[in-house]
């Protein structure tokens, strides 16, 4: 995409897929675009629900307490892999359902130890990705693995506190983009930006040097992400894009719902949307003003 056309790129009227009472976050839209998995619940009994895309319950494919996050579909639509806890002093591992069996899972990654967050496959479901401790205790760190062989290798290093999360596959399988905590800040107001990694050569290349936090990267195209920017003094988040070749920002959302984790994806017709996460654009009832559901809404440019 070149710039011209990426500086009109907008959002169109977001439509509300879920019913607030409890948190809804981190949406993933199946590679057919007619399916949305998100987690659901509080913090020590978060599930994984799926859904029509025009919002319709269809079943909950987790099972039990713990948290169960970060949904990620397989390229087949057919699987959805995610990060799953026992209880909040637990180490992280990654598990994989068929959304069609009842609440049966099969483990990815798991250690007593270690942590394993945030899975995602490549194009043709031969790799996938993940950020964990491995090896570098108190320290996240990119990993993948080839599925077919079950060969696993570490794509980053840094210092203790400096955490590499959030892997995302580009649309050619070529480059990673992710967030890193830059290990200064405090605990309060953490410094996040944006990287992206080259797979062959292992080269790391900047995106983001900001003071606040840019994080949960996705690729809307070869040449174009969605990130959610958060402001470390009001504590409020926005969505922008970034055009890579130029570096070029655009803020889609005002921040006054706070939003967050933008998911691009196409819908059967091939048009583009992006669904987050927010607190409801003033659609919230009574007792829900703190929760955050999932919206969806067209992303396009002018013709």
């Amino acid at each position: 995409m070149d710039i011209k056309r990426f500086r009109t790129l907008q959002l169109g009227e977001p439509r509300r897929l879920t019913g607030g009472l409890t948190d809804h976050e981190h949406p993933s839209v199946s590679p057919d675009g007619s399916m949305l998995a998100c987690y659901s619940g509080d913090y020590g009994h978060i599930s994984i629900v799926l859904l029509t895309s025009d919002g319709r319950f269809i079943r909950r494919i987790s099972r039990g307490d713990g948290n169960n996050t970060q949904p990620a579909w397989h390229p087949g639509a057919r699987h959805i892999a995610w990060r799953q806890q026992d209880s909040p002093s637990s180490p992280w591992r990654i598990v994989q359902s068929d959304i069609l069996q009842e609440l049966e899972h099969t483990v990815l990654l798991e250690h007593a130890q270690y942590s394993y967050k945030h899975p995602c496959f490549n194009a043709d479901a031969s790799q996938l990705a993940w950020f964990s401790d491995e090896g570098t205790p108190e320290t996240y760190q990119l990993w993948i693995m080839d599925l077919p062989s079950g060969e696993r290798r570490r794509l980053t290093e840094g210092p203790q506190g400096r955490n590499n999360c959030h892997p995302v596959f580009s649309p050619d399988d070529k480059r990673l983009v992710f967030h890193t905590y830059e290990g200064i800040g405090g605990a309060e107001k953490p410094v996040v930006n944006l990287y992206e990694i080259t797979l062959a050569s292992g080269e790391i290349r900047q995106l983001t040097a900001d003071v606040h936090q840019d994080k949960h990267p996705f690729y809307v195209s070869d040449t174009v992400i969605s990130f959610h920017h958060r402001d470390n003094e009001t504590r409020i988040r926005h969505i922008e894009l970034m055009h890579l070749p130029t570096g070029e920002r655009l803020k889609l959302t005002d921040g006054r719902h706070n939003d967050k984790h933008p998911f691009p994806f196409r819908d059967s017709a091939g048009k583009l949307h992006l669904a987050w996460s927010s607190k409801k654009l003033d659609t919230e009832l009574e007792d829900e003003g703190k929760t955050y559901d999932i919206f969806v809404a067209r992303l396009s440019a002018e013709d």
